[in-house]
Parts: structure tokens; C-alpha cells; sequence
């Protein structure tokens, strides 16, 4: 069983990849389950198998603790560890061959918080991976870039699992932005060069620095672009998790061949 945390800021794409990936693993026979750990969906675009509004409720903790909607959020997060092993247990009486969890929408709830890291160790052994989505359209700008790539390692520094990190929702950028973005991240003295054109002052200066501390943690600058509404790059995302699981080797988990990749 290999889980697949999908993370991201709000209105990255998380639900709608779950749901697309979810749909590409099962026409190419995989089994697959979806998990909800957003407490305060109110529609998902897909049918979750395991859903954790059903242990908490956004609205209920609202009402009985006198609560406004962050601060209820804030203790569904935390209610949310509590029930960790009912979870784990509803999905292994499925038992599937890939768990795909969808994380709340609000993403310093999960990643920043103790709970996040609690549950996903418990929920997963070393059969796990991360998804960290970075809007493309948020990336289109130098500085958007840089942010995107500082929060994606600082949310690898807080789970601790290995990470890929998707540009998502890829067809939304015509060809030419497509280039531009791909050659910031294979040359880093063209997104140096791109900061400079775009910011002044005391914001270039820091932008700056901030590209050479992602250089010196040893940040990875790879993109993996995925369209869910097209689905692009769905094909070339499964083989990377498959390096993933296999350890980071050449060989992939189970044959790829039978998965027509």
C-alpha cells in the first residue's frame, strides 16, 4: 500500500488532481482510495472513500465550542489526530494498492501545525510520498517562484517524506510562459536576471538572497507539470512516485509495462 499526500495552498488544484490521478489509476486497473482531511469541504469533486467529516465537523465544532471559523479550523486540525487510527483502519479494511489523502484546504493548518505531521506518519510507514502543488499561474512571476519554492522545502523540512513538487493546472499558461518558467528553474541566473527586471530596492535585494539559501539547502528546482483537466503529465507524475517508492533507483515498483507507462 503506498500513500500520496497531496498538499498545497488553498485553490492549488489538491482536490482536483486527487480526483483526476485518482480516476488515471483506475483505468490503468490500479486500485485506488481517496481520503478527505479537510473538515470543512463542502463539495469535493470526487467521492472520498475515507472522509474525516465524518469524526469532525467544521460547523458542530463552530457551535459547540463557540468558535469562529478559524478558530474552529484550527481545533478540527487538531481533532483530526485523535481519530488518526480510525482512519488508518477504514483504510486498510479497503486495501488498496495507492492512497491518495487530500489535505485540508487551508495548508499551514495541516503542514504547520503539530497534528499534520502526526497524522501523516501515522497514517503512512516509509511507503509514502508527498505531492506539494504550486499553482502555475502564482509561478508565472519571478518572485511568485521563489515563494512557491521556499514554502514547498519548508513543508518537506516539516513532514519529512519525500516530496515532488507539481505545477499544477499547466494549461492554463500559454507556450511562451511555459518556456520562460522552465528556463528560471533549469538556470537559476536567468530567474537572478528575471528578479532584477521585475523588482526594485530593498524586494530584488531580498528575492536575491533568498534564491541563493534555496541553492545552498539544496531546494530542487524540479517542476513536474500536471494539467488534472487535461491530463497532462499524469503519465510522467505516476512514474515519478514509482522512482519514489522504489528508493530513488532505476527500478520501478511492479511492472510498469502492465500500467501502459
Amino acid at each position: 500500500m503506498f500513500y500520496v499526500f497531496v498538499v498545497g495552498t488553498a485553490g492549488s488544484g489538491k482536490s482536483t488532481l486527487v480526483d483526476s490521478f485518482a480516476s488515471w489509476l483506475q483505468d490503468h486497473e490500479l486500485d485506488v482510495a481517496t481520503v478527505n482531511l479537510d473538515p470543512a469541504a463542502l463539495w469535493l469533486p470526487y467521492g472520498p472513500d475515507v472522509d474525516v467529516r465524518d469524526y469532525v465537523n467544521v460547523e458542530e465544532v463552530m457551535r459547540k465550542y463557540n468558535l469562529g471559523p478559524n478558530g474552529a479550523l484550527i481545533a478540527c486540525a487538531d481533532m483530526i489526530a485523535a481519530h488518526v487510527e480510525r482512519l488508518k483502519e477504514e483504510i486498510n479494511d479497503l486495501n488498496p494498492e495507492y492512497v491518495l489523502v487530500d489535505t485540508p484546504g487551508q495548508m499551514e493548518l495541516y503542514a504547520f501545525r503539530s497534528a499534520g505531521p502526526y497524522i501523516t506518519s501515522q497514517l503512512a510507514g516509509e511507503r509514502s510520498a508527498v505531492l506539494f502543488l504550486i499553482d502555475s499561474v502564482f509561478a508565472e512571476r519571478p518572485s511568485g517562484l521563489v515563494s512557491a519554492l521556499l514554502l514547498a522545502s519548508s513543508v518537506n523540512y516539516r513532514l519529512l517524506k519525500p516530496q515532488l513538487n507539481v505545477l499544477s493546472k499547466v494549461d492554463l499558461l500559454s507556450q511562451e510562459s511555459r518556456e520562460k518558467l522552465y528556463q528560471w528553474l533549469e538556470n537559476p541566473l536567468d530567474l537572478m536576471e528575471a528578479l532584477d527586471r521585475d523588482l526594485s530596492g530593498m524586494s530584488r535585494e531580498m528575492n536575491q538572497r533568498l534564491c541563493e539559501v534555496l541553492r545552498e539547502v539544496g531546494a530542487s528546482m524540479n517542476l513536474l507539470p500536471v494539467s488534472s483537466k487535461t491530463g497532462e503529465g499524469l503519465d510522467e507524475l505516476f512514474a515519478e512516485l514509482q522512482r519514489v517508492f522504489a528508493g530513488g533507483g532505476e527500478e520501478y515498483v511492479g511492472d510498469m509495462e502492465d500500467v501502459g507507462v
